[in-house]
């Protein structure tokens, strides 16, 4: 299973459509629409820009918005998408995150568990990172988040 998939901080200009249809067209959207609608609202809507000979996404005006992409191996595909900034020394906030239908819940592949994967990763590559203390993800109810995200990086760890 972890063999099929890479994680990369950008995708090939080939995917343009495929990356579209992930970050925009992605069916499973619905679940959390007014979780999206509010992050555009404080963040700036999701651009699609191309850099060199790859293909990043920007978010409004941060200038230092990160993207972690989960790629098929065999086809080159993004299927996940996890978009973050740090906006001070210490936090790293996730503002955006997409999965394929096909890896998300209740889908054929779920088993993959590629967004566990996908935040993994980002938290990671995040450690790195002088002065990060804390990996914060937006998209939620309770804006705040400690409490939930001490019981998911524990799940991460």
């Amino acid at each position: 299973m972890t063999d099929k998939i890479e994680f990369k901080s950008h995708v090939s200009l080939t995917q343009r459509t495929a990356l579209e249809r992930l970050v925009f067209f992605n069916s499973c959207q619905e679940r959390v629409a007014d979780c999206i609608a509010d992050a555009v609202a404080t963040f700036g809507a999701p651009e699609i820009v191309a850099d060199r000979d790859c293909l990043r996404i920007r978010i409004g005006d941060l200038n230092e918005t990160q993207s972690l992409f989960a790629i098929e191996k065999t086809t080159g595909r993004p299927v996940g998408v996890a978009v973050y900034v740090r906006p001070d020394l210490e936090h790293i906030t996730v503002m955006h995150l997409g999965i394929s239908a096909e890896y998300a819940s209740g889908g054929p592949r779920a088993d993959e568990l590629l967004l566990l994967r996908l935040l993994r990763e980002v938290r990671r590559s995040t450690r790195r990172v002088k002065g990060v203390r804390r990996l914060e993800l937006y998209y939620g109810k309770d804006r705040s988040l400690a409490g939930r995200w001490r019981t998911a990086d524990k799940a991460l760890a």
